[in-house]
């Protein structure tokens, strides 16, 4: 909390000195930085708090790609610091919204680690791989071309807590605890749950933007697959969070991890209640 504190500060601070600047420009007839470059050092503040994708670029290719928007709206609507005939006001705006776009990142990125640090403190690691990580890829991509070569059996089942299973897990936590921790430990219990009833050749995914399990079940054909289900929603009931299931096999309904996982989907539409809105904003790729 201490770091995005500062962070927070010295934006607040680099704004401040910016129109401090501004100000003292305007007194003199010629104004520090354009009114367009404070814009754009607004969203570049404001974009890596709202996604994750800008959080997790490098620390350096925000600032720069932001400078060079800044530079090239400049010079194509011939404004700013391509008017201004100063080296010195060119690298001042140059500079904060650099600056400005640097300062965001580093606020989003340690809002990330507060996130992890919180969810670890809650429920430990997770035993689930990041569906979208390059280790889950790797993974994949190994099983399913094994599957092909030596036509062997191979299934993908799709987990989800149901609306109101989630909800009644949630009651039942402490209330004075935030909602958004409360759920990451939900999902952690599930997910140790789950875990606990696989074998040491199954893989176990989190699909974190939807809250959704896949488990990828190397030579398991429908009948192990049903055993497995059968397991999982047992175990899963047994820590108090009711959950659905679809499976999907390989070949039979499709030969590709994407094309199984979209099989399995449908079949866990057809008894899924309706979703939660933060499962219906994130669907599996």
């Amino acid at each position: 909390m201490t770091q995005v504190r500062r962070r927070i500060i010295a934006a607040l601070a680099l704004f401040t000195v910016a129109i401090t600047l501004d100000r003292m420009g305007v007194s003199s007839g010629d104004r520090a930085i354009a009114g367009h470059a404070y814009v754009i050092a607004l969203v570049a503040v404001l974009l890596p708090l709202i996604s994750k994708g800008m959080r997790r670029t490098s620390a350096w290719t925000v600032p720069i790609a932001t400078g060079g928007i800044l530079i090239g709206y400049s010079v194509l609507f011939k404004v700013g610091l391509s008017q201004s005939g100063s080296i010195h006001l060119a690298v001042t705006e140059v500079a904060f919204v650099a600056l400005a776009a640097w300062l965001g990142h580093e606020i989003g990125w340690s809002l990330d680690r507060i996130d992890d640090l919180l969810s670890t403190a809650a429920f430990g690691e997770s035993p689930a791989l990041d569906l979208e990580g390059p280790t889950a890829a790797n993974e994949i991509h190994t099983e399913i071309a094994r599957g092909r070569r030596h036509d062997r059996p191979l299934s993908v089942t799709v987990l989800s807590p149901t609306a109101a299973g989630l909800e009644k897990a949630l009651e039942n936590v402490a209330l004075d605890v935030d909602r958004s921790i409360r759920t990451r430990f939900i999902f952690g219990s599930l997910t140790r749950a789950v875990a606990e009833q696989l074998r040491r050749s199954d893989l176990l995914f989190e699909h974190r933007p939807s809250g959704r399990l896949i488990v990828l079940s190397p030579e398991t054909d429908a009948d192990g697959t049903a055993l497995l289900v059968r397991r999982i929603l047992e175990a899963t009931a047994q820590v108090g969070i009711e959950t659905q299931a679809g499976t999907a096999a390989f070949p039979e309904d499709g030969i590709g991890f994407e094309s199984l996982v979209d099989h399995a989907q449908v079949a866990l539409e057809a008894v899924a209640e309706p979703h939660l809105r933060a499962v219906e904003r994130g669907g599996i790729a």
